[in-house]
């Protein structure tokens, strides 16, 4: 008796063992809009959430300038500081850019020192010698991650160096990089796929900057997710000063949310009310803010998306499981 009684000891913990390792999780933080030359305690924030990964979703410095010298240095501030040096040193850190890190606001394809404020943002990100976005141009990358027997692919657009001023046939991202784009989705074996840039992708309502400022390349980014049956796509967006969610169905019925998640410096402190039609999940997150997504790997992957404030605190969360039931309750 004594002996079965230790056989299923052993066997209970073998199989809680076993549990526990199915139960594995990785956890992506981001975030965008970020003084270099301010104070940042909400790193210490965002490393509560015990990410494993961070992206930087654009403006990770404001330098508005074509000069070099000017621009290293204020990547150089943004390096030295103390609680970001803690943050990243067991991350992985990803990132593209926006205006304010491009080099001058609002700015597009002819902004004169694109190349060389290229290979600033790359040498800031650390990103390795043979990555192929410095054979091309622009910085739009992609990375895969395991997540058990899963697979995670992030997609980081870029939105500045071949963006035309806006107009219906007008394109934010140009012809070579969308043709990467779809090879991208065409030939991805990926269980969820985070697809990132600078400006919003989804709201259509506000004055801003976004991509409905460029309707044709708006329609034809849903287009292609619904052409290649992209799995569990997920926008993550930045710019704004504010936090919010956006959900909107492709023609054939795929759900798509958008988290955006931006000020970690400052944040749109005046906000009073700006209409999105596509809003879902909560109110307009106005402080200080960042995104955590977390994918947790079972029999079928998924995904939950939370916004935090500068204080730590969950203002608002969704997971894949409900975008459905979300987009019959708007219609």
């Amino acid at each position: 008796m004594i002996k079965a009684h230790i056989v299923l000891f052993f066997l209970l913990i073998g199989l809680s063992c076993r549990n526990i390792e199915a139960q594995k999780e990785l956890v992506i933080a981001f975030g965008s809009c970020n003084h270099q030359w301010e104070e940042q305690p909400i790193w210490d924030k965002i490393d509560a959430q015990h990410p494993d990964i961070w992206i930087w979703l654009g403006d990770i410095i404001y330098a508005d300038t074509e000069s070099m010298i000017k621009m290293k240095s204020d990547y150089d501030l943004q390096t030295s500081n103390d609680e970001y040096q803690d943050f990243i040193t067991d991350k992985i850190v990803y990132g593209t850019w926006d205006d304010h890190d491009y080099g001058a606001n609002n700015s597009g394809k002819d902004y004169a020192q694109k190349d060389s404020s290229k290979m600033l943002l790359l040498d800031f990100l650390d990103v390795p010698s043979d990555n192929l976005v410095h054979t091309r141009p622009g910085v739009y990358q992609s990375y895969q991650q395991s997540l058990g027997e899963h697979l995670i692919k992030i997609i980081l657009l870029d939105v500045r160096y071949f963006r035309d001023d806006p107009g219906s046939e007008n394109t934010i991202i140009g012809d070579e990089q969308w043709a990467w784009f779809e090879n991208e989705l065409q030939n991805s074996k990926a269980d969820i796929h985070i697809i990132g840039g600078g400006s919003q992708f989804l709201p259509e309502d506000h004055r801003f900057e976004k991509w409905a400022n460029y309707p044709s390349d708006r329609k034809r980014l849903l287009d292609l997710l619904d052409k290649y049956e992209v799995n569990l796509p997920l926008l993550i967006s930045g710019d704004r000063h504010l936090a919010e969610m956006s959900l909107v169905p492709t023609d054939g019925g795929i759900p798509v949310l958008e988290v955006t998640s931006s000020g970690l410096t400052h944040s749109y402190r005046g906000f009073t009310q700006e209409t999105n039609r596509h809003r879902v999940g909560g109110d307009v997150v106005s402080s200080k803010n960042f995104g955590v997504i977390k994918l947790s790997s079972s029999t079928n992957v998924q995904y939950e998306v939370g916004l935090y404030n500068e204080e730590g605190q969950l203002e608002y969360s969704l997971n894949s499981g409900q975008l459905r039931a979300k987009l019959e309750r708007k219609n």
